[in-house]
């Protein structure tokens, strides 16, 4: 019975998953290689199963010092000097922003040195 539940979870949750990336406009292979890597990251699952249960974010784990919410505000900062403004208004895309913040959390884990760099002392602006 317990697997039946976990799979359930799973299949549901990856639903999302493409949802959101088309949301954003993401392509089926970038949420498909987004959905294994986080598989393959049990701290990084249990966080986005959070936030797609709560609507909030967890705040359990954190790479090199930096939480999910560390990196989506940081997500926050790129959209606001992409866009030239310095609030977020209603043609912010939220849910590009979880996926691309979830998305830096789950690549931290092979590069955490240059990505909590250039969160730290660049702009947002620059790319990594």
């Amino acid at each position: 019975m317990g697997n039946i539940i976990i799979a359930s979870e799973k299949l549901k949750l990856f639903e999302i998953v493409e949802n959101w990336a088309e949301y954003a406009g993401y392509t089926k292979e970038w949420a498909e290689k987004f959905w294994q890597d986080l598989l393959l990251n049990t701290q990084v699952y249990e966080e986005f199963l959070y936030y797609v249960d709560k609507d909030d974010f967890l705040c359990k784990y954190s790479y090199n010092g930096q939480y999910i919410t560390d990196i989506f505000i940081w997500e926050m900062r790129k959209f606001n000097i992409k866009t030239d403004r310095g609030k977020n208004y209603a043609d912010c895309d939220k849910a590009e922003m979880v996926l691309n913040a979830f998305r830096t959390m789950l690549d931290m884990k092979e590069d955490a040195d240059k990505i909590t760099n250039a969160m730290e002392n660049k702009n947002g602006g620059d790319k990594l």
